[in-house]
């Protein structure tokens, strides 16, 4: 891990490079594709200070926080560069949250937000999504329908089902109608879950967190829900959009999930971000697994609940599972 005075230079120089000159967009895009073509890499990008207190009151300290992220993961010489290697001006950009039990901080979304604005994404093409609207508005989400501003809104409305297309998609196991939100008004996904358990899954973080854009995720759960994990991201609703994952370890959980258990609470004080899915899911597993065995717990898989969906995706090659196979980068 970098020394905090490392860290702190970092940030500052994050901050100071904002207003810098931007690069030709060929260059940019020439050396994302670099990136992606080398070992998968993921961000871990953490902050004691973000463990204190309220989160609203380091909303500054997280942006430059995943500003940093974003520059690690890219290469790019400054903030603004490095979302511009991962999103477009004319992207529609879905922000999928989780906000089931212990839900996806707004702080951190928007953070991911003021990213995306560097990025020259007017507010208009990015929506804030999950299920359910009344599960948006008590994990603290401002709702907007207007078609003004960043939009937020679930998939359902009015009654289960409104919000979900009528025909089935088939994907290896699963059959299952999709939200329209992924299907019709979204080009680009930014999953955003919590480092949290699963009694189930093993783990609830970005692949799992896209149960939440199907009408029936409560038919998937048998086998540690695997493959049915992999089968959702499998399908190009989702596979074709996904571009980052930004898990939300401001606050964690590492037993006792989905649901809220404050015995169980945890924060890292950060982020783990990564543009491979299933590399940015392997470390933050790693990392529920060690903070399990700290406080003398067994792993998920001796407690027979390993999070395979992981490594199943990973064999369909959709990403790396492998550990040493990641380059992992902490800041």
């Amino acid at each position: 891990m970098l020394r905090k005075n490392s860290r702190r230079q970092f940030l500052a120089q994050v901050g100071a490079a904002g207003a810098g000159a931007m690069l030709p967009a060929s260059r940019l895009i020439a050396a994302f594709d670099e990136t992606r073509k080398s070992k998968s890499r993921v961000v871990v990008a953490c902050d004691e200070a973000l463990t204190k207190g309220r989160l609203n009151e380091h909303r500054d300290l997280l942006s430059k926080l995943l500003d940093a992220a974003m520059q690690r993961l890219t290469n790019a010489p400054d903030a603004s560069g490095a979302w511009r290697q991962v999103f477009d001006p004319g992207d529609r950009v879905g922000i999928k949250v989780n906000t089931l039990g212990l839900y996806t901080q707004p702080a951190v979304v928007d953070a991911i937000v003021n990213g995306l604005k560097q990025a020259g994404l007017p507010d208009e093409k990015i929506i804030i999504w999950d299920r359910f609207d009344v599960e948006l508005a008590r994990a603290g989400y401002k709702l907007n329908k207007s078609g003004r501003g960043v939009q937020c809104r679930g998939t359902d409305t009015e009654q289960v089902g409104s919000g979900y297309e009528r025909q089935i998609e088939n994907s290896g196991r699963i059959g299952s109608c999709f939200s329209r939100i992924a299907t019709r008004q979204i080009d680009v996904l930014i999953s955003v879950p919590v480092l949290k358990d699963h009694n189930l899954a093993g783990a609830s973080l970005g692949m799992k967190n896209f149960f939440g854009a199907i009408h029936n995720p409560n038919k998937y759960h048998d086998h540690n829900c695997d493959p049915y994990i992999t089968d959702v991201v499998s399908h190009r609703y989702i596979r074709d959009k996904w571009r980052l994952t930004v898990c939300d370890g401001t606050r964690a959980q590492y037993n006792a999930g989905p649901g809220r258990h404050p015995g169980f609470a945890w924060s890292i004080g950060g982020l783990i971000v990564g543009t491979d899915y299933v590399a940015a899911d392997a470390v933050a597993a790693d990392l529920l697994d060690a903070r399990r065995k700290e406080k003398g717990l067994k792993t998920l898989a001796d407690d027979g609940r390993p999070a395979k969906h992981i490594a199943t995706t990973a064999a369909r090659g959709l990403g790396e599972a492998d550990l040493s196979k990641i380059d992992r980068i902490e800041v």
